[in-house]
């Protein structure tokens, strides 16, 4: 970079500190102490230098922050949890401005609706805990405690409850959103639904949420968490990994259930560790025989089975690997080195025989020479029951409703700390490509946007992540973004005759 560009960025950042400074805003920017931690990614693999990181407290000083970046020309990224795989909550380059919602928390239920206005710098854990206070309550969100409502709920939001009430975004029925322009607007089916629409799918190239409504549920009174473990030779864990699919395909599987068969390096060579894991939220009087048909059809597991009947709260424990509830030590000590992988798979055609035999022969074999640390999840979306694919694919922004699995690969490195071995890049490819490679090229696959993947190319990541909403989500940018303030690599883009 030139000394004349350099010298401009300079005074832009200069300009925007004057801004900050007058409204009072917490801000970093490099050569402060405090700027390291807070430019620190969660995927530690990662590393990118924002011109500042500034902690707005309000809706109003958001629209402050974005007001004076549009008009200084700077890109802006918004950041809640901070655990996007790829860093896109620092703007994944260097030079932009962050806008950090850790200082929106709030949290309150309206106890005659139901409906729950949540600060977007909240976390899955806090959420839970906080809503279970007020009267019993809940949302459906994914298992670790630590990730941050903002992009959980603008690109999904799966867990266990999922099939039972739907997406986390399914559930959001307004916005409170600060546009490219400063503007703040409150967005929902009757307000602003062009916005409202691709906000469920893609909300951070639109604007910044501060605070989402949602729609809440009565927490279920006796959850029942199970699980089973198997260690199996290839051949035993193809069929297993088969009858795994026939069961999730085939059999009548209640809403009430959520699952994942999680792979995993075996104790040798041409071998896989299996897991098959989950909840049921109906009564616990009706769990009996709803998993005998998979059972039946597997070898006998190293263990009984784990079948325990828990409280809301103590069932996401099971699964949190750690405290519901957030600390600045439990924040600062979350961080990974790894890179993650996803397909989803059509809930109408099942994924071939040699699929499943390349991709478990690659697990067996290469996912025991790997130096990563490493785990493929089975996630159970659909089935004819699940609320996800009750609704059309162009319901909202988020896409892959016709489906049957979202399989997430991810590996880290050894240790968990930095450098990620470059041999687990094509780990991590062959996983997926053992399985591309091996359906039709009818085979409606795609990918899951909150296990984003840097490395997919354009217009690959496009077609995998959005489908056929991409040509509305473009329109929509140009109308709302014209001039791009929200972007990161892969951020929704403008048309390109505008």
């Amino acid at each position: 970079m030139n000394s004349f560009c350099t010298s401009r960025i300079a005074g832009r950042v200069g300009l925007l500190q004057s801004v900050l400074e007058s409204q009072g805003i917490e801000y970093f920017v490099p050569g402060e102490p405090e700027y390291q931690n807070a430019s620190r990614a969660y995927n530690l693999r990662l590393h990118f230098e924002p011109v500042a990181v500034a902690y707005p407290s309000s809706t109003e000083d958001v629209s402050v922050l974005v007001d004076a970046a549009a008009l200084l020309g700077l890109a802006v990224n918004a950041r809640s949890g901070g655990h996007s795989y790829a860093g896109y909550g620092l703007g994944g380059v260097n030079g932009h401005l962050v806008v950090d919602l850790s200082k929106i928390k709030e949290i309150q239920v309206d106890q005659t609706t139901g409906t729950a206005v949540i600060g977007a710098g909240n976390r899955l854990g806090d959420i839970a805990i906080a809503l279970f206070d007020q009267g019993g309550r809940a949302i459906p969100h994914g298992t670790c405690p630590l990730v941050g409502l903002g992009g959980h709920a603008s690109f999904g939001g799966f867990g266990f409850t999922s099939r039972f009430w739907g997406l986390t975004l399914d559930n959001v029925v307004a916005a409170t959103v600060v546009l490219a322009n400063g503007t703040i607007v409150q967005a929902s089916d009757a307000d602003y639904p062009d916005l409202f629409w691709a906000l469920r799918g893609a909300a951070p190239s639109f604007g910044i949420i501060t605070h989402f409504h949602f729609r809440t549920y009565p927490a279920p009174a006796q959850p029942t968490f199970f699980s089973y473990e198997w260690s199996l030779p290839l051949d035993q864990a193809i069929t297993a990994i088969s009858a795994y699919q026939n069961f999730t395909m085939s059999a009548p599987i209640p809403k009430e259930i959520g699952a994942e068969f999680n792979l995993r390096k075996g104790r040798q060579p041409g071998e896989l560790s299996l897991n098959l894991g989950g909840s049921y939220f109906g009564s616990p009087d009706n769990f009996a025989g709803i998993l005998t048909p998979f059972l039946d059809a597997m070898p006998t597991p190293l263990n009984p089975g784990q079948i325990n009947v828990t409280t809301w709260l103590q069932n996401l424990l099971f699964f949190s690997g750690g405290p519901l509830a957030s600390t600045p030590e439990s924040i600062a000590l979350n961080n990974n080195t790894f890179y993650a992988k996803s397909l989803t798979t059509p809930s109408d055609e099942a994924m071939p025989d040699a699929a499943i035999t390349a991709m478990a022969r690659w697990l067996a074999v290469e996912g025991w020479y790997t130096s990563t640390d490493w785990f493929v999840q089975l996630q159970l979306w659909g089935g004819a029951t699940s609320q996800v694919v009750q609704l059309p694919s162009n319901a909202t922004a988020y896409y892959h409703r016709d489906i049957l699995w979202n399989i997430q690969a991810y590996a880290s490195s050894s240790d968990h700390e930095p450098p990620f071995p470059r041999e687990g890049f094509a780990f991590l490819d062959g996983i997926i490509s053992s399985i591309t490679a091996n359906v039709p090229e009818t085979y409606n696959y795609g990918a899951y946007p909150n296990y984003v993947d840097p490395r997919l190319p354009t217009p690959e990541w496009q077609e995998l992540y959005y489908g056929t909403n991409f040509d509305r989500l473009q329109q929509i940018k140009t109308e709302l973004d014209p001039d791009n303030v929200f972007r990161w690599p892969q951020s929704i883009p403008l048309l390109e005759s505008f």
